[in-house]
């Protein structure tokens, strides 16, 4: 007997399950290879998810096989990407000399004496 708290422990119940229950899980494990036997269904079930990986796993490969072969596809997506690459860097360019000639036509415009106070000198930072 042991004490813990003030309740008892039983010691006396057996580890394994009562002789019943040991002939029904036998009875059980015994069973299951009549379960995989051609003709039934557990046979059939393994069967078709068996070889529903192997159809799978061929339809991989051949769509694999057929895009590393024969898809011409990502040469035109990439032949796009670099026209529209050099669209960019052509706008840009464009963009920076027209900014360029708008400063011009502002310099050309520019009055340096127009900045100055009246009856002041000009400052020299003024000047172009």
């Amino acid at each position: 007997r042991s004490h813990f708290g003030s309740r008892q422990w039983d010691v006396s119940c057996p580890v394994l399950p009562p002789q019943p229950v040991m002939a029904a899980l036998k009875r059980m494990i015994t069973g299951i290879p009549g379960h995989f036997q051609p003709g039934t269904f557990g046979y059939s079930l393994a069967f078709g998810a068996v070889a529903g990986t192997v159809l799978g796993g061929v339809e991989y490969g051949t769509r694999h096989l057929s895009v590393m072969l024969w898809d011409t596809e990502r040469e035109k997506l990439q032949s796009r990407l670099r026209y529209l690459e050099k669209q960019v860097v052509f706008n840009k360019e464009q963009e920076a000399e027209g900014k360029a000639h708008y400063l011009t036509s502002l310099a050309q415009e520019y009055n340096p004496v127009a900045t100055a106070m009246p009856f002041n000198k000009m400052d020299d930072a003024m000047r172009l």
